[in-house]
């Protein structure tokens, strides 16, 4: 994968000469970002580490894409293009190379996708004066309404900031799409979170959005100092429920809902980062013998790995409570 756990993010200070996303706390982050990370002892390397979290994450999507292709969904073949991610590791001397599926229910791919996207935004968060942490929603709707609410509301929200920049508002800021399913209301309430900077400029996006969209009068709209960039960057829609059950279907109507559409959008500046995952990657084994070798995943309780044709494990891991725990209520 690409080597973005290894790497420092360009910082800038505060006016007390603090940094204001200090490197080591944002590599941290990018790891809160996905509930996969336990405790490693000091003795593995930092590539070993990174490749244990690599196993609980393939671990739980394996667990989660099962569910999905048992619903014979339309995608269903990119739900299998994720049960093969990384599925083998091809290890050529010191080096080990993977490939990826690049599709968004895939935490393996997600992982990496996040570390890219905070690695690309984080700096310009950083520049921003006085950002403003934004939520704009709509009503809740039906599931076969979300994919066309999702163009709408990118529509609305383009027309609201066409409106401020003829008024002498000009917005600079991110935007990014989510959706959660209501089990008790058995439908999804779409919405944006925004990082825009200015205190004004959020406030005047909020009045334009509630114009555009009057129906969500009675709906949460909220502008807060954005003390915490991280929450931005977390998934567009969360893969468990309140009660802790993963719904294949309703996770499937999201999923389309989203296909082919990107989840952020830079304006006012921002450079736009790729949402993409490379498809193949290269990465050193510094913990094992230099060899030729195929190792393939195998879904083996707390001991899920990738093996040889010896029986050897590649990653060492072994899957915390919590991370069992997780698959248990996905698969149940």
């Amino acid at each position: 994968m690409p080597k973005v756990v290894t790497q420092s993010i360009p910082t800038k200070s505060n006016k007390s000469g603090a940094p204001l996303l200090d490197t080591l706390a944002q590599l941290r982050k990018v790891e809160e970002v996905n509930p996969l990370k336990a405790p490693l002892p000091k003795a593995y390397t930092a590539n070993q580490s990174t490749l244990q979290k690599r196993a609980r994450a393939k671990s739980i999507t394996n667990a989660i894409v099962l569910k999905l292709v048992s619903i014979q969904s339309p995608l269903n073949k990119s739900y299998w293009q994720t049960y093969h991610c990384t599925r083998s590791i091809l290890q050529d001397g010191n080096q080990i190379k993977s490939r990826y599926c690049n599709q968004r229910w895939c935490l393996v791919c997600n992982r990496i996708r996040t570390a890219n996207l905070m690695r690309g935004y984080l700096p310009d968060i950083d520049a921003m004066i006085d950002p403003q942490f934004v939520t704009l929603t709509r009503p809740n709707v039906k599931g076969g309404y979300l994919r066309t609410t999702f163009g709408d509301m990118q529509t609305k929200f383009v027309q609201s900031k066409d409106a401020l920049r003829k008024q002498g508002i000009v917005l600079k800021g991110i935007r990014k799409v989510e959706t959660t399913f209501s089990e008790p209301r058995e439908d999804y309430h779409p919405h944006f979170h925004c990082i825009i900077d200015g205190k004004k400029e959020a406030e005047a996006l909020k009045a334009q959005w509630l114009i555009k969209n009057p129906k969500a009068l009675h709906y949460l709209q909220d502008v807060q100092p954005c003390t915490d960039p991280i929450e931005l960057f977390k998934y567009f829609t969360k893969l468990l429920t309140k009660s802790g059950q993963f719904l294949a279907p309703e996770m499937d109507v999201a999923f389309k809902a989203m296909k082919g559409k990107r989840v952020f959008q830079p304006f006012g500046g921002i450079k736009k980062q790729t949402e993409e995952v490379e498809l193949t990657d290269t990465a050193q084994c510094d913990w094992k013998p230099e060899a030729a070798e195929i190792w393939t995943f195998e879904p083996s309780g707390k001991f899920s790995d990738w093996y040889n044709a010896n029986g050897e494990a590649l990653s060492e891991v072994e899957l915390t409570k919590e991370t069992l725990s997780l698959i248990e209520k996905i698969t149940a």
